[in-house]
């Protein structure tokens, strides 16, 4: 989890081709990186509009991985910044904004939801297990657990529940919320790089 810039935010959600952008490079450079060619093609973008797009409003959500040297000239390999990041700006009445490029989910929480909604409720409580380790889901306050109601989270919470809440409480101090569950138990990768992978 990390904090965005409410101006970023709206850049993004109200731009399908920005969307479209940040999802197709955080889900095809999970394993390497990839070019600014290759990506276009794969959007079916014109190369310059793809460029543009990525060095004018979506310059913090990439970085070059490397370079190599093609027929004199210079190719980037690009990839995504924070590759498993969700990013979360607040708005009025508790109101929790997300872009959440490798789940494909840009918008208000109450109405988008979270990546862990697309899990089982099984695959949600093992990974809780995970999740509880940092967080206690049962020694919410009562303004913890408002904050939640007010974005439609309710009980039994889920990971991305409780890592909502600790990005929120780590704005001040400009920390991010990391929350660390393995890859091979996590539901939500496993699809997504089956999807990927078709």
């Amino acid at each position: 989890m990390a904090y965005i810039d409410p101006e970023t935010y709206t850049s993004i959600v109200n731009h399908d081709m920005r969307k479209r952008i940040l999802t197709k490079l955080y889900r095809s450079t999970r394993d390497a990186p990839i070019s600014k060619q290759e990506l276009a093609d794969s959007l079916g973008l014109d190369y310059n509009q793809l460029v543009y797009q990525l060095n004018h409003h979506l310059r913090d959500f990439w970085s070059v991985k490397e370079e190599k040297k093609v027929r004199g000239t210079r190719m980037e390999l690009i990839e995504a910044s924070f590759p498993y990041a969700v990013f979360i700006t607040i708005g009025k009445d508790h109101g929790i904004f997300l872009v959440d490029p490798l789940a494909d989910l840009y918008g208000a929480v109450v109405k988008v939801g979270a990546r862990c909604d697309q899990c089982s409720k099984e695959e949600a409580e093992r990974c809780m297990e995970f999740a509880q380790s940092r967080f206690d889901s049962e020694s919410l306050t009562e303004a913890e657990r408002a904050v939640l109601a007010a974005n439609n989270r309710k009980p039994p919470y889920r990971p991305m529940d409780l890592a909502l809440l600790a990005a929120i409480k780590g704005i001040p101090a400009g920390q991010r919320c990391v929350i660390d569950i393995p890859c091979q138990t996590c539901a939500f990768l496993r699809r997504t790089v089956r999807i990927e992978g078709l």
